[in-house]
């Protein structure tokens, strides 16, 4: 009988020496990089916050997540607003623009790229490659779910990030309900099997990537 193959984790290398240790197999679920001696990826530079940022492993999957850091975590030189689906070469900065790490990902095949993407410059969602055609209302829902991917956003949350005040459920129970309802009406017409959002009884939802 044939063996299966050894699973394959992806791996970060250091381009410069205040980064310790010079590589990392990214076996783990959860890794730290920071400044503190106590993170598992040690940068030893003053712009760089004491626990800075975290790559967060989902099967195949790695997501770097700023950690809330002072001076901001960057991507090909692109400062990360919301958490960053790592593709097989790219250059991680942390405190500056500047590349310190390189995630190297030994098999890529083996990883989807994220469906949904944003274009910070041009204020521009696209799903599938496919640039989509928010109303207002659509593009601050989705930008507000996109900034916490991952995470329950509260309905409290999100019809502040509508309406700019606070959640009334007896007026804006309805509403809030048909906002996301023309917002996944909007994304299935761009991409029929897309389902991102997923809804938390009693807690709010989630924008998967």
């Amino acid at each position: 009988m044939q063996s299966l193959p050894a699973l394959q984790f992806a791996q970060l290398v250091a381009l410069h020496q205040d980064v310790q240790p010079a590589e990392t197999m990214l076996e783990a679920d959860v890794y730290t990089l920071g400044r503190s001696p106590l993170c598992q990826i040690v940068v030893q530079r003053s712009t760089v916050s004491r626990l800075h940022a975290k790559i967060e492993r989902d099967g195949p999957r790695y997501l770097l997540v700023d950690a809330g850091s002072a001076n901001g975590t960057f991507v090909n030189g692109q400062r990360l607003h919301a958490p960053h689906l790592l593709s097989d070469r790219d250059l991680i900065g942390l405190g500056a623009a500047s590349a310190l790490l390189r995630f190297l990902d030994l098999d890529p095949t083996v990883v989807p790229a994220t469906r949904l993407r944003y274009d910070e410059r041009k204020m521009l969602f696209s799903l599938d490659n496919q640039p989509l055609d928010l109303t207002p209302a659509q593009f601050r829902l989705l930008h507000h779910l996109y900034q916490f991917a991952g995470e329950v956003c509260t309905r409290e949350s999100c019809a502040e990030a509508l309406w700019g005040r606070d959640y009334d459920p007896g007026l804006d129970a309805d509403a809030l309900d048909r906002a996301f309802s023309s917002l996944r009406s909007q994304l299935r017409r761009t991409a029929a099997t897309a389902d991102l959002i997923e809804t938390r009884r009693g807690l709010g939802y989630v924008l998967n990537l």
